[in-house]
């Protein structure tokens, strides 16, 4: 019996950010209470957030990223910037997908326009083209569950529609929105077993291959979940 040739139709890396400043107590050094809305509701990486993201970039520089896709909020889209100045890739542009945005993030959430993202951010494209995203970077959904569940799926599908050989893309989103990408990946987005918990720049890699081409009858290999390798280089 001959054996069947693996053929891989797309490498998914899926990224939580860098720490932000309220991933940490008193991360701005003054009380919750007095910071800004934007500080509170979009805060940037500390320090050690923009070395774990550099860490990561390190430590996958020799992967070269098809396509790089991050959460509109600062933490995603700062945390994706450092990771490649680090990276070999040749295309340093980051495609800002509004459905990557964290879960709990409603219409009344601090929020940036497209122009302001990219007057912050240099050099993003805005994905899928031609999104509603009514002015603002925002297709979030309070705590709706369900449609947390509808993102998920609907960028798996976009990422699965629009690479089909072989090409190695990364997410970088957040803890909580992570997880629904995950099951939705592997297929098991209506039983969640375990919290994943994904670290700050942890990565998990999954292979899709083509119907009927994967090991041991199955079509999708989790490579690996949550890995934090790079930090172990700082």
């Amino acid at each position: 019996m001959s054996e069947v040739k693996p053929i891989i139709e797309m490498e998914l890396y899926i990224v939580r950010h860098g720490q932000s400043c309220m991933n940490i107590k008193d991360g701005y050094g003054v009380p919750v209470e007095e910071l800004t809305r934007d500080q509170r509701e979009n805060p940037p990486l500390t320090e050690l957030g923009k070395r774990q993201a550099e860490l990561l970039g390190e430590y996958y520089k020799d992967v070269k990223f098809d396509a790089v896709y991050a959460s509109p909020l600062r933490r995603a889209t700062m945390t994706a910037d450092y990771a490649l100045q680090k990276n070999n890739v040749s295309d340093k542009h980051i495609y800002t997908m509004p459905w990557l945005i964290e879960c709990g993030v409603g219409e009344d959430y601090s929020a940036v326009t497209f122009d302001e993202l990219n007057a912050e951010f240099d050099g993003r494209i805005l994905a899928p083209e031609g999104i509603d995203v009514s002015g603002y970077l925002i297709c979030g959904d309070g705590q709706n569950q369900a449609s947390h569940r509808r993102r998920a799926e609907n960028v798996i599908a976009y990422l699965k529609d629009r690479y089909h050989d072989g090409e190695k893309v990364m997410c970088v989103a957040h803890g909580g929105f992570n997880t629904d990408i995950f099951l939705h990946a592997i297929g098991a987005q209506d039983t969640l077993l375990f919290d994943p918990a994904f670290d700050n720049t942890g990565v998990t890699k999954i292979i899709f291959y083509k119907e009927g081409t994967g090991s041991y009858g199955f079509d999708i290999e989790l490579c690996y979940l949550n890995s934090t390798a790079h930090l172990a280089r700082n």
